[in-house]
C-alpha cells in the first residue's frame, strides 16, 4: 500500500520528490546512504502544535526534544521558530546554547544528572525536572557553591498506563523515572525544597511515555497534574507557574495508523487545566510541552540504494540496501515499523512480497519484512519514511559502518548539515598503547 504524506508527491518520472528536489538527484548528487531532512515540514509541524496550544491558552513554552535529533542546524531551525529545548545532558545543553536557545527556554529531564551537567544547567538558569531526593540535595549542594539559586519542577509519576510499546511507556509506577505520587513522595520532595535556601520551585512535570495516538491519556495526565497542583498548594502554600506535561504525541508510522491531531490533545488538556484553575481561583500557569518525534518524525527519510536482490524460493526474496539498523536501529530495537518504498518506481505497483535488509554481520539487521513493492533491481533506491527522529540519534556504527550524511532540503535547495562519517572519524579517538607499537 503506497503511504505517502502530504508533504511528499511523486513527478512526471515516478521519483519521489522531497520539499521540491528529486529523491534520485539527491542520491546522485550527496551519495547514499542519506538520512534527508525537510526544513519547511520542521516548521509547518513545529507552528501546528504552538498553534494548537497557544490558541487555546495565553502561556504556552514549546520545548522541543533534542534527544529526537540533535543536529545542530535542526535545533537552529527551531529556535529561530521560538522553540524552547528539551534536554537531557550536557551536551543537548551545549547544543541547544550553541543554536541559540537561552537557558531559561530550556527544562533539563533525565534520572541520573551528573554533577557537571547540573553546573551547567544551575549557571545557565535551566529549569531542571529533579527526578529523586537525592537529586534535590545535590541541586542545592551544587547552587550553594555556585552563589545562585537553582530553579526546579519536579518530575512526578502519575501512574498512568499509555497505550505504546513496553520501553516507550514512562509514566507507570514501575517506571525508572519520576516521584511517586500515592506514597506521598512527590508531596514530601516539595516540602523538602520549600526549606531550601538556593532552590527556587517553580512548577512540577510529568512525561507519561511516547508514540500516543490516543488523546485520553493525556486528558487523564492533565487531570492528575492539576489535582496536584491544588494538592502542593493547599498543603504547602505554594504555588506552581510551570506545569509541564511532557511530550509523547505519536505520529502515524503504518498506512492503517490513525493520526491524533494535536489539536485534539490541545483541547482536552487546556479543557482540564482551565477547569481546575477557575475552580480553585488559581494564578494561571505556563503550560510546557516536549514534542519531538511530532516534529521532526516524518520531516526526515532514509535514502539507500539497493545493492544485491536474492531470491529465496517460496519465500520473500531479500533486498539488501546499503543502510541498515546502523542508521535506524528502531526495528530492531522495538519491533517498530518504518514504511519503505522505491524512491525511483513510486509510479508502479507494489505487487512483489520481499525483505528489506541493511548490510550489517547481524542477523537483526532488518529495516522490513513482508513489504510489497515493485520489482526491485540492483540500483533502486529504497526511501524508509519517518525516520527524522531517532534515526541519526540512535545510530551507530556496528561493523565500523560510517554513519551517514545528512541533507536538508528547503524548497528547491539542498545542502549538507553533518557530512558523511570517513574511517578517520571512526578511529581519531583511538590510542595504541606504546607496547603496541
Amino acid at each position: 500500500m503506497l503511504m505517502l504524506k502530504p508533504h511528499f508527491r511523486v513527478n512526471g518520472m515516478g521519483h519521489l520528490v522531497i520539499g521540491e528536489m528529486d529523491a534520485v538527484e539527491i542520491v546522485e548528487r550527496f551519495g547514499s546512504p542519506l538520512y534527508v531532512m525537510d526544513e519547511r515540514r520542521i516548521r509547518e509541524n513545529y507552528r501546528r502544535f504552538h498553534r494548537a496550544f497557544s490558541s487555546r491558552w495565553p502561556r504556552v513554552l514549546v520545548c522541543y526534544a533534542l534527544k529526537a535529533n540533535s543536529n545542530l542546524a535542526v535545533v537552529r531551525i527551531l529556535q529561530t521558530e521560538g522553540a524552547g529545548a528539551d534536554v537531557s545532558s550536557e551536551n543537548e545543553i551545549k547544543i541547544a546554547l550553541a543554536a541559540g536557545i537561552p537557558g531559561e527556554k530550556m527544562v533539563f529531564n533525565g534520572n541520573n544528572k551528573r554533577p557537571v551537567e547540573l553546573e551547567l544547567a544551575i549557571a545557565n538558569d535551566v529549569v531542571i525536572n529533579v527526578d529523586s531526593l537525592q537529586e534535590l540535595e545535590a541541586v542545592e549542594k551544587i547552587a550553594s557553591g555556585l552563589g545562585r539559586r537553582a530553579r526546579v519542577s519536579f518530575r512526578i509519576n502519575p501512574n498512568i498506563s499509555a497505550p505504546t510499546h513496553p520501553h516507550l511507556a514512562t509514566g507507570l509506577r514501575e517506571s525508572k523515572f519520576g516521584l511517586d505520587v500515592e506514597s506521598g513522595q512527590a508531596i514530601e520532595a516539595y516540602r523538602r525544597a520549600a526549606k531550601m535556601n538556593h532552590v527556587e520551585v517553580v512548577g512540577v512535570h510529568s512525561h507519561i511515555g511516547s508514540q500516543i495516538l490516543d488523546p485520553r491519556p493525556f486528558e487523564e495526565e492533565a487531570r492528575k497534574l492539576m489535582d496536584f497542583v491544588v494538592e502542593v498548594r493547599r498543603e504547602l502554600g505554594i504555588t506552581l507557574r510551570m506545569v509541564d506535561f511532557g511530550g509523547g504525541v505519536g505520529i502515524p508510522y503504518r498506512p492503517e495508523d490513525r493520526e491524533l491531531p494535536v489539536e485534539e490533545v490541545a483541547e482536552r488538556v487546556v479543557g482540564v487545566v482551565a477547569e481546575v484553575v477557575e475552580r480553585e481561583g488559581l494564578e494561571p500557569p505556563t503550560l510546557v510541552f516536549e514534542p519531538g518525534r511530532y516534529i521532526v518524525g516524518d520531516a526526515g527519510v532514509i535514502l539507500a540504494r539497493v545493492g544485491y536482490v536474492k531470491e529465496r524460493i517460496g519465500m520473500p526474496a531479500w533486498v539488501s540496501v546499503d543502510a541498515g539498523i546502523n542508521a535506524l536501529i528502531r526495528p530492531a530495537l522495538y519491533g517498530a515499523y518504518h514504511h519503505i518504498e522505491l524512491a525511483n518506481k513510486m509510479n508502479l505497483p507494489n505487487t512483489v512480497e520481499y525483505n528489506v535488509a541493511g548490510p550489517l554481520c547481524e542477523s537483526g539487521d532488518v529495516l522490513g519484512k513482508n513489504r510489497k513493492l515493485p520489482p526491485v533491481d540492483p540500483g533502486d533506491i529504497a526511501v524508509v519514511f519517518d525516520a527524522g527522529a531517532y534515526g541519526l540519534a540512535m545510530s551507530n556504527q556496528h561493523t565500523a559502518q560510517s554513519r551517514p550524511a545528512v541533507v536538508l532540503v528547503n524548497g528547491d535547495r539542498a545542502e549538507v548539515i553533518r557530512r558523511r562519517e570517513t574511517v578517520e572519524d571512526l578511529i581519531r579517538l583511538d590510542r595504541v598503547p606504546e607496547w603496541l607499537r
